[in-house]
């Protein structure tokens, strides 16, 4: 599947998609001022392909590993420490959400959409553009 058919396909509303191009202008304002040069490598579709990458780091192994304990955990002590660690569980996940929102400026459910493309990505075996350090 072609990246800018699995963005279309995502489930993002025009509202969510013009806070994404409002970022994306922004971001490329500060670095090109106001000259319009952007090459492939630096269109739309990459930054919101970039931008799920990031938002959603390593969000699922963590909290895969976390989900595993937890059961582990539920079926091993007992009804009521299951019941414990999962809020727990459900507090981490809902920190980890906020965090990220508040370090990208984005609503949680553009994070959310962003972290399921990022899954959607990995499923059709897209790889999100890398960022080249100098």
């Amino acid at each position: 599947m072609d990246a800018r058919k699995l963005i279309l396909t995502n489930g993002f509303t025009l509202r969510e998609l013009l806070r994404l191009k409002t970022q994306y202008l922004s971001k490329k304002r500060i670095v090109y001022g106001r000259i319009q040069k952007v090459t492939e490598d630096e269109s739309f579709d990459r930054f919101i392909l970039l931008t799920s990458d990031l938002s959603s780091g390593a969000f699922f192994l963590v909290h895969g590993v976390v989900f595993f304990m937890f059961f582990g955990h539920f079926f091993d002590e007992g009804f009521n420490g299951g019941w414990i660690l999962f809020f727990f569980f459900l507090g981490f996940i809902l920190y980890d959400l906020f965090s990220r929102a508040k370090s990208t400026n984005l609503s949680i459910l553009i994070i959310i959409k962003l972290m399921m493309l990022r899954l959607r990505m990995r499923w059709y075996k897209i790889s999100p553009p890398q960022i080249m350090d100098d």
